[in-house]
């Protein structure tokens, strides 16, 4: 195969690693420090670029990842978040110190890619793999297209990171296509002269009519920059993502008074995979790791951290198997196990709530965020349950008192 451009380099790894997000440079950094030789490969010739997320990211992924946040990405600390119901009842969580960050994408993708590069790994950016490579029945490599050359890089293991939209995931088959029901469409605004209350505080807002089977979110990144955004359902409702944005930001109360001196600086769309994970995410000499496996939470829609765990579990794995001699998917589903005991749970519950949040009246959110404490959000959002003062509180309630029966259902009451 013409290999002219890439004579240089010994296109032969123990791990090829397609994409270069959180979850591509996390498997990358935690196979490096296993002593592993490692390509990366992104289609993108500006990795980060565009951005198509909210940009909040938490501690803890990072943290269990052990993988600093690089500073020069960090926009703001944030210490909690303001929720409000369809009727503007506001649910207020807030620390005394950040648990997360509002980060500049653009920055954080690629210091991580950086700090992959200065461990070891190889990358190729322009290189849209085109197809997997198998011998003897197991994946074995990729193709790619690279400013015009078709290249053949081989690896022992091959792993997935390419995002919602994964080529390897659909050529190897372990998810063929994504139904629609479990995709949200995004559209967000970065603002200028947003008129922020709370700068250390992301808002969130509910409702049918705001953003159907999703939310607005407002993310501070100063004093008075913002990622004012939204997610829905993919074909749910009278209006696109963008549309519904619009009503939020012209005609929604809050929405007036945050947005009425705002001027956008960049807009942009994207596409959210909220159906929970794969039933499978390895095979002979194959892994998949964040959006691409279905590693994103069902409710907030967040990846970021969760690719950055289990892309540190996935890197550590291969290794492993690679230096046991044997990539099969017996073997590799070790990795399965690991990252599905620390959130194979949490997915299941999240998803059985979304479908249980999804035919919930407006109504009846409004009278449950009168009830419900931030914390109490937390831990429902994390799986866990929440007091059975709840159910007192909500007597006479009938509506009320038939979700907080079906939230007991799902063990997310005590």
């Amino acid at each position: 195969m013409k290999r002219s451009s890439w004579r240089w380099m010994d296109l032969n790894y123990d791990l090829v690693i397609v994409g270069a997000g959180p979850g591509g440079t996390s498997t990358a950094i935690s196979a490096l420090k296993a002593g592993g030789k490692v390509m990366i490969l992104d289609r993108k010739t500006n990795v980060g670029v565009p951005v198509q997320c909210g940009e909040a990211i938490g501690k803890t992924g990072p943290s269990l990842a052990e993988i600093d946040v690089p500073k020069r990405a960090v926009m703001n600390p944030i210490r909690g978040f303001k929720i409000f119901s369809p009727n503007l009842t506001p649910v207020v969580y807030a620390k005394n110190e950040a648990e997360g960050f509002i980060v500049d994408r653009r920055v954080f993708d690629k210091e991580l890619l950086v700090r992959a590069c200065e461990l070891g790994a190889d990358v190729m950016v322009g290189a849209n793999v085109v197809d997997l490579v198998y011998e003897d029945g197991k994946v074995s490599g990729v193709v790619a297209r690279c400013f015009g050359e078709k290249v053949e890089v081989r690896g022992e293991v091959i792993v997935g990171a390419d995002g919602v939209n994964s080529t390897v995931a659909r050529i190897s088959g372990l998810r063929k296509f994504i139904k629609p029901r479990d995709l949200d469409t995004s559209a967000q605004f970065e603002m200028v002269g947003v008129n922020i209350e709370e700068v250390d505080l992301m808002e969130f807002y509910l409702g049918s009519k705001v953003a159907p089977r999703g939310y607005v979110w407002v993310f501070p990144k100063s004093e008075n920059r913002a990622n004012v955004g939204i997610g829905i359902g993919a074909g749910m409702g009278e209006k696109t993502a963008y549309g519904y944005l619009m009503d939020f930001i012209k005609n929604n109360p809050r929405g007036k008074e945050l947005c009425k001196d705002a001027k956008p600086i960049e807009f942009r769309v994207g596409a959210i995979p909220l159906g929970g994970p794969n039933p499978k995410n390895v095979a002979d000499g194959l892994m998949l790791v964040g959006d691409a496996a279905g590693q994103v939470h069902p409710i907030t829609g967040g990846g970021v951290g969760y690719a950055i765990v289990c892309g540190s579990i996935a890197g550590k794995v291969a290794m492993e198997c690679i230096e046991k001699g044997d990539v099969s998917e017996k073997a590799l589903s070790k990795y399965e196990s690991l990252w599905r005991e620390k959130y194979g749970h949490e997915f299941s519950q999240m998803l059985a709530l979304r479908n249980l949040l999804e035919e919930t009246d407006d109504e009846v959110l409004d009278d449950l965020a009168k009830i419900l404490t931030g914390e109490n959000v937390v831990d429902l959002t994390a799986g866990k349950k929440i007091g059975v003062v709840l159910r007192a509180a909500a007597k006479g309630n009938v509506k009320l008192l038939r979700l907080l029966n079906e939230l007991r259902k799902l063990q997310l009451i005590q």
